[in-house]
């Protein structure tokens, strides 16, 4: 009889059990008690594969809703046995998700799954980013003046964007009130601008340019160059169509102003 493994041998060989499914160095020291004890280290995984099915369906309700709760469950497994937990915090098990859907051959003809997918992530991004506090009218023009004619423009952290080749947001829509909604996949491409407002992820129809314009900034590009990302799309929008849907929504939350060495550059 070999030498009882170290508690570190033990943790080690149950962590294995649970990630890839067997660990049989580890069954001779598990006390059967009328259950065997392969038997035993799958019950554990089943739970925990449970767990992490559970947390994919908070993060991808819309996906859910299309492929239906038996569909969805099958791939969410699947996902979680292939992917596993890479961090203490279930909320971000699905930052493949999309990505892994949309390279199953057998998903290949919906074609709309990963930008689905991925909106849905965006918005679980949205809810549980960081607070930031946005200007105010009179703040945001005293920073612009103060700013020069091509500043970096800050937005708040809960503020994304997304486009796709299809009415994404009218899809997303449509998932919630099939019976009440109707949408065209062949509509045409469109973006979609997330911001959490009073606690809840607020949702936005919006032109690709802008979702281009909108992730320039999120980069920290100057105004200039966030407008040529837009422009490379749609040649005729203009910043004060871009800027709009930012200032309605009061996203933005910083026009810092730029010292002597960025002037120079």
């Amino acid at each position: 009889m070999p030498a009882p493994p170290s508690l570190s041998e033990l943790q080690a060989g149950f962590a294995r059990a649970m990630i890839e499914g067997a660990a049989p160095e580890l069954l001779p020291w598990i006390g059967a008690r009328g259950i065997e004890p392969a038997a035993r280290l799958q019950i554990y995984r089943n739970s925990i594969l449970a767990t992490q099915v559970d947390s994919l369906l908070g993060s991808f309700p819309a996906v859910e809703r299309m492929l239906g709760a038996d569909c969805f469950d099958g791939w969410a497994t699947r996902y979680a046995a292939w992917h596993g937990s890479r961090s203490g915090n279930l909320q971000n098990l699905g930052d493949d998700f999309a990505d892994y859907l949309q390279a199953q051959p057998e998903l290949a003809g919906l074609t709309w799954l990963g930008d689905l997918a991925r909106l849905d992530w965006l918005r679980q991004r949205t809810i549980l980013a960081a607070d930031g506090d946005a200007l105010d009218a009179a703040a945001l023009q005293a920073a612009f003046d103060a700013a020069g004619d091509d500043p970096r423009v800050q937005l708040l952290p809960c503020m994304h964007a997304m486009s796709a080749d299809f009415p994404l947001l009218d899809l997303w829509r449509y998932t919630e009130s099939p019976d009440q909604l109707s949408v065209a996949l062949d509509g045409g491409a469109q973006g979609v601008l997330l911001w959490r407002e009073d606690g809840q992820v607020a949702m936005q129809a919006c032109s690709p340019a802008a979702v281009a314009f909108f992730i320039a900034l999120k980069r920290s590009e100057r105004l200039s160059v966030a407008l040529a990302a837009a422009q490379a799309i749609d040649p005729d929008v203009s910043i004060e169509a871009l800027l709009g849907p930012l200032l309605g929504a009061a996203l933005i939350s910083d026009i810092p102003i730029p010292d002597c060495r960025e002037q120079d550059t």
